[in-house]
């Protein structure tokens, strides 16, 4: 009977065990897991799809407005969301609101024009590397519209008053009779 009560004798150093087993039993199984935030989704803007002159293309720097455009091989592209390196102190921040075309085709940013640049005097070469450029772009961010030449926009205005005149020429005709 005393070999039995022996084994019941609790000391201190068992208390301390058992509380420090009790302790690592919690720890490992009944651990809280921090909890994971979804992490925040950029703004999604809607995109407005139309043509642009190269003046208007300007007001798209990231400055003037916080939406970035940038047209290449007449196409313009919302760049918006790669605006750490279009944006206004990025690396391309000189091609934000302009035609990158001459720059991006011959590698030197310092090309870039403030007016309409029809592309004339770049090689085979410079044209083919504006393309790649540009297919890489297409990827990663939507085509807003065309960069329209100079002159072009009067075109479309007389077009569309002509249109407008027969529209209303042949209206008037069918109503008469």
């Amino acid at each position: 009977m005393t070999v039995i009560a022996g084994l019941f004798e609790v000391t201190a150093t068992d208390v301390v065990l058992l509380i420090l087993f009790i302790y690592v039993v919690y720890k490992l199984f009944f651990k809280k897991h921090p909890v994971i935030e979804p992490p925040t989704q950029e703004k999604v803007y809607q995109v407005e799809k139309r043509d642009m002159t190269v003046e208007e293309l300007k007001g798209y720097n990231g400055v003037e407005n916080e939406r970035i455009y940038m047209a290449l091989n007449g196409n313009i592209y919302d760049v918006t969301r790669g605006k750490d390196f279009y944006g206004p102190q990025g690396a391309y921040g000189a091609l934000a609101g302009h035609d990158a075309t001459r720059a991006l085709g011959t590698m030197n940013i310092k090309l870039v024009k403030d007016k309409y640049d029809d592309h004339t005097g770049m090689t085979a070469d410079d044209l083919e590397e504006a393309k790649e450029w540009e297919q890489r772009l297409s990827f990663k961010y939507p085509l807003v519209g065309r960069l329209l030449a100079p002159g072009s926009q009067q075109k479309w205005k007389r077009k569309w008053k002509n249109l407008k005149k027969k529209f209303k020429k042949h209206l008037r005709n069918d109503l008469i009779i």
